[in-house]
């Protein structure tokens, strides 16, 4: 097995002008229609960190040491001026998580910019999967501790990604998908309506020229990966707990939840739609 050099691709300039870069693997090509493959995404929201470090970490072990066979693009850092101001949101206060055009608002709890696709680094995400149209999408966040799958598209990859963890490692997360199996939540649009998310963007508004659309996962770590079980409702301060869990430890969450993460990514690379 030899190492892979990437190419490196530049997305676009953040709000700061700082650059976003993708890391393409296995011949992946920025050219419109050549994609097909899987796109993994970090650090939207630049205060979780642990997003990024994770698909690093990814790249380092799997990508980078020749392991992935199909095109694979990582995008580890999407929100570069919120990862250095340490902000949920980007340089100008936006949501970038609220600022795509799928049931987009003007008002919620999250600000989600004056319209659409106002926030450079939101375009370029945009504009980057119109013209490489991966297959598969995975985004990782912080931290209701699931697998959610938007759209019906989605939930093949959602079950391959959870059958490829341990029984110890599924306690952390739920799974949530539209199409279940036995005993399996179902989830809906208006299951968990978030105006203007990436994800049901993806999952539900974008189309490809070929009349195909992406399955969408988004990825959310666990809150605490020492949990039994994960709680059918979280606590208020979930995200509290997960950040005391961070400020206390850091490399013992990474730890902890980094073995059961690279399954589920390298799951998600490797599995076939067709």
């Amino acid at each position: 097995m030899h190492a892979t050099t990437p190419e490196k691709i530049c997305l676009g300039k953040t709000v700061e002008g700082r650059e976003i870069y993708a890391d393409l693997y296995h011949g992946a090509s920025p050219a419109p229609g050549e994609g097909g493959g899987t796109l993994l995404i970090g650090g939207v929201h630049g205060n979780e960190p642990a997003t990024v470090l994770l698909l690093e970490e990814f790249q380092t072990r799997v990508a980078a040491a020749g392991r992935l066979r199909a095109p694979t693009a990582l995008l580890a850092m999407a929100n570069p001026d919120g990862c250095a101001l340490r902000t949920r949101y980007n340089a100008r206060g936006v949501d970038l998580n609220r600022n795509c055009e799928h049931n987009w608002e003007p008002a919620g709890l999250e600000p989600p910019g004056p319209e659409p696709w106002s926030e450079p680094e939101s375009r370029a995400l945009r504009d980057f999967i119109r013209a490489w149209q991966p297959a598969k999408i995975v985004s990782l966040h912080w931290a209701l501790a699931e697998l959610d799958a938007d759209g019906p598209q989605s939930t093949a990859l959602a079950h391959a990604m959870w059958n490829a963890l341990s029984q110890a490692q599924r306690r952390p997360y739920r799974l949530r998908v539209t199409a279940p199996g036995p005993g399996l939540p179902v989830q809906r649009e208006s299951d968990a309506f978030c105006p203007g998310s990436f994800g049901q963007w993806c999952g539900y508004g974008l189309t490809y020229p070929n009349g195909a659309r992406p399955a969408m996962i988004t990825l959310e770590l666990p809150y605490d990966p020492a949990v039994e079980s994960r709680p059918e409702e979280l606590s208020e301060d979930h995200l509290e707990e997960v950040r005391e869990l961070w400020r206390r430890d850091s490399a013992a969450y990474l730890r902890a939840v980094e073995p059961g993460v690279t399954r589920m990514l390298l799951a998600a690379c490797e599995f076939s739609l067709a």
